[in-house]
């Protein structure tokens, strides 16, 4: 029996106060219990007005980012409908009637269409995405057609260019045509299939199997199995790196991620916190994060959480304000062809920003690494995204560096407690963190 004692986290959760903010580094994370879609910052975490996605969008079930980053897709479950929102003014533009408890949303590789799986039509609806109209349905069913024999979630190969989709909790694999056209191919290869992605470089089909707690490594070219992985208890979110080095996984009823090496296929546990409920995983590929949604942990507290891919730690977490009981997020645009391959820069290699001790009281030294010269901003900022000071403003060479804090505002006055974030800023990308001051 589970103890009513939340575990001891090694970062502190934020309930993060509900400001405006520009669009550039928003993430969006949708809600089955409150109906709503609460856009955030990726950086700081501070979050916008809450989009009331009723009616059309309620019981969101899926939350799919349009490749150019211009827009969100939603599929509403009981809504029936797709849901898209503009990311640059975070407003539903339009609403499209489509199919019976949709369920997956995602773009061909060239965006001419975006693809809505119904589960209970038994269909896949092709949407046009210049006039927002349904222009076909594909049937998509094995057996007897029931609800287990339905489409559930979907996937692009960047490669090949075609969609995979697998059953709502059943045992299919398909394969579906660059032009949504036809099914290709079906494949028997789990028994309660739930998620599913595709290696950026074509090789591999990674599905989650609920009922085996598996993720499914299929060949793309034969539909056969490589191998079975081991994760934890009810594995429901999947999603891949950009350079395919790992696979990240979110467990449902065991609170836990497992990251994936796949050179060997060797899995690393990240403990999140007991009652946590982590379902979506979608990765930052840019910051070398997965960004986790965290369904509800005890009553309504909502959270999401951020893993550090580059030690496989939880590295945040923040409770969601306006929302309730976290099921989709989307922070990074659907891949397609054009953005296959390594990163310019791996996640790896990218500029690191910590601090310690954190919490703290008086001081914290804040340590920064820089893959090369550059010229270097690093301001603190407290929750309202007010800016607090400027600690370092200039050209640092490469490597490690480091930084006292005594918590003191620009004019030198000691601020009070609370949550600041170090937003550290170079010319080869930019990165935040978190440090509590606790007097």
């Amino acid at each position: 029996m589970r103890s009513l004692c939340l575990l001891a986290l090694a970062v502190v959760a934020l309930s993060v106060p509900i400001v405006a903010f520009s669009g550039a580094n928003d993430g969006y994370v949708a809600c089955t219990t409150s109906k709503t879609c609460v856009p955030f910052d990726v950086n700081t975490y501070l979050q916008d007005t809450p989009i009331d996605l009723l009616p059309d969008g309620d019981y969101p079930y899926d939350c799919t980012m349009k490749p150019d980053g211009s827009e969100v897709w939603i599929a509403g479950a009981t809504g029936d409908a797709v849901v898209v929102i503009d990311t640059a003014t975070n407003l539903i533009t339009h609403s499209l009637a489509v199919g019976e408890y949709l369920n997956s949303i995602v773009f061909s590789d060239d965006s001419s269409f975006a693809m809505a799986s119904s589960r209970n039509d038994d269909v896949i609806y092709i949407i046009d995405t210049e006039t927002y109209t349904v222009i076909d349905t594909l049937p998509c069913v094995s057996g007897t057609g029931g609800t287990y024999d339905s489409p559930g979630q979907l996937a692009l190969d960047p490669v090949s260019k075609r969609i995979y989709a697998v059953d709502w909790y059943g045992d299919f694999l398909y394969e579906i045509a660059e032009d949504g056209s036809h099914v290709v191919n079906n494949v028997d290869i789990g028994s309660s299939l739930w998620q599913l992605v595709v290696d950026p470089d074509g090789q591999y089909i990674y599905v989650t199997d609920r009922g085996t707690n598996q993720v499914r490594v299929i060949d793309q070219t034969t539909l056969t199995e490589v191998t079975t992985i081991d994760v934890g208890d009810d594995p429901w979110g999947i999603d891949v790196t950009l350079d395919g080095s790992r696979i990240v996984v979110a467990c449902e009823d065991d609170s836990n991620v497992y990251v994936i090496d796949t050179s060997d296929w060797s899995t690393t546990q990240v403990f999140l916190e007991q009652y946590a409920d982590p379902r979506d995983v979608d990765i930052l590929d840019s910051q070398g994060y997965a960004f986790i949604a965290g369904g509800t942990l005890l009553s309504a507290v909502t959270k999401v959480y951020i893993i550090q891919l580059s030690d496989n730690t939880l590295k945040d977490s923040f409770v969601v304000s306006g929302g309730t009981n976290a099921n989709c997020l989307a922070v990074q645009p659907q891949i397609t062809s054009e953005a296959t391959g390594v990163p310019e820069t791996p996640f790896e290699s990218r500029v690191r920003l910590d601090c310690y001790p954190n919490p703290f009281n008086p001081k914290t030294t804040i340590v920064y690494n820089l893959p090369s010269p550059s010229d270097v901003r690093l301001s603190v900022y407290d929750v309202t995204g007010r800016l607090v000071t400027v600690l370092e403003d200039g050209e640092h060479g490469a490597g490690d560096h480091e930084i006292i804090w005594l918590g003191t505002d620009a004019s030198g006055d000691n601020i009070a407690t609370g949550v600041y974030f170090f937003r550290l800023t170079t010319a080869d990308g930019s990165t935040t963190t978190k440090a509590v001051l606790l007097k």
